[in-house]
């Protein structure tokens, strides 16, 4: 999709309407369920392409028949990433209906994080955790901040555990729910919380039943996209004797991989998301993000 794009930003939807396009066809569809979505699109940061205009149109072939799957559900005053072609004076959807529209919930940006030299998907997704004004509580759980699977889960926890310092306790405490619901022993924080009961219990359950498992299942993989990921979320784990077992074993098959969990006598590493990147949190938040 963003192949296809000859422009793709971050905006804020003024207004949206349905338009019943008489002569409308769409090839193999009931055409009675097929409208015109046209929306009104402020232009916030552009990531691919240029646009001199704050105000553009932006249409999409809309069904309006019943249906499930992750199909372009806006709101008008939301913020999205939008991938779009230009046809004349207004753009249209890269992919209609099927998601290519996707919520920006950090809040208010003015630039994308790092610079043009590196992967659109990887500014796309730091993006999602770079906090600015306007940011929503809730956007931890959102279901599209790795749009293009550009972070991969260890660099997902580090920054997650950063939020675990972030001086507002909403974003603290979702931080601490997300990473508590995956469920692989990664919820130091969870303890402090009165909503982690049951998240805690599932955490030892899976500590004394399928931790080893899991170490010898993914050092199997490790050549496979995602493994050492996994392997090193091990190095990170709730339970101090697991960790420290973990982390000589990785440190015995990966010594020249210094990115991870070990030693397992220090706190697991955390980054914050800066114009430059995530980042090591070495210390509290600093006051001035």
């Amino acid at each position: 999709m963003l192949d296809r794009a000859t422009l793709a930003f971050v905006g804020t939807i003024e207004r949206q309407t349905l338009i019943n396009w008489p002569f409308l066809r769409i090839p193999g569809q009931d055409t009675k369920y097929w409208r015109v979505m046209d929306r009104r699109v402020r232009v916030e940061t552009i990531l691919k392409g240029q646009e001199s205009r704050k105000l553009i149109d932006i249409y999409e072939f809309r069904w309006i028949g019943g249906t499930t799957g992750d199909w372009n559900l806006t709101y008008n005053h939301g913020r999205y990433l939008f991938l779009v072609q230009r046809e004349g004076d207004r753009y249209h959807v890269v992919r209609d209906w099927w998601r290519s529209i996707y919520p920006i919930r950090s809040g208010k940006h003015d630039r994308f994080p790092l610079d043009n030299s590196s992967p659109a998907w990887e500014r796309v997704a730091l993006l999602q955790y770079w906090v600015h004004p306007g940011w929503i509580p809730e956007f931890l759980s959102e279901n599209h901040l790795d749009p293009g699977r550009a972070l991969g889960a260890w660099r997902r926890v580090k920054i997650l555990r950063g939020f675990l310092r972030y001086p507002d306790p909403r974003l603290r405490e979702e931080a601490c729910s997300q990473l508590t619901a995956m469920e692989q022993g990664q919820d130091q924080c969870s303890a402090f919380y009165k909503w982690a009961p049951d998240g805690w219990i599932q955490n030892r359950r899976w500590e004394n039943e399928r931790a080893r498992d899991s170490w010898g299942w993914w050092l199997s993989q490790k050549d496979k996209p995602g493994a050492m990921d996994q392997l090193k979320l091990l190095t990170t784990v709730n339970n101090p004797t697991l960790r420290e077992e973990f982390c000589r074993r990785f440190q015995h098959e990966f010594p020249n991989d210094h990115d991870n969990g070990c030693p397992a006598n220090q706190p697991p590493p955390a980054t914050i998301v800066t114009a430059d990147g995530d980042l090591p949190l070495l210390g509290p938040w600093p006051s001035e993000r």
